[in-house]
């Protein structure tokens, strides 16, 4: 697996009680924070180290593991929030994130 390996991520955020929740569809990885902005943030960090070792170790396949088909469901569900670049030399190439406001 070459480090010039781009992966594309898509990101959930949406609120369980008093936290916010960020989950990653494509590595189903989640993190928690008191704000969106701050899940979000947490779960990039959380998953950059995980595309790092396995780019390291010559193991990416073991990472992809896609969320829970009702994860994917909410995010099809769900505000477009923003597109982004997390690092113009990083493994991840995209980042999609979306919001949802659950009722």
């Amino acid at each position: 697996m070459s480090a010039k390996t781009q992966i594309e991520l898509r990101i959930i955020a949406y609120r369980e009680d008093s936290v916010w929740l960020a989950h990653c569809l494509e590595l189903d990885i989640v993190a928690e924070g008191k704000s969106s902005k701050r899940a979000v943030k947490d779960l990039i960090d959380l998953c950059l180290l995980q595309i790092k070792t396995a780019i390291d170790e010559n193991d990416l396949p073991s990472i992809i593991r896609p969320a829970p088909a009702e994860i994917w469901a909410m995010f099809f569900s769900a505000r477009k929030k923003k597109r982004f670049r997390p690092s113009p030399r990083g493994p991840v190439n995209e980042i999609d994130e979306r919001e949802l406001e659950l009722v």
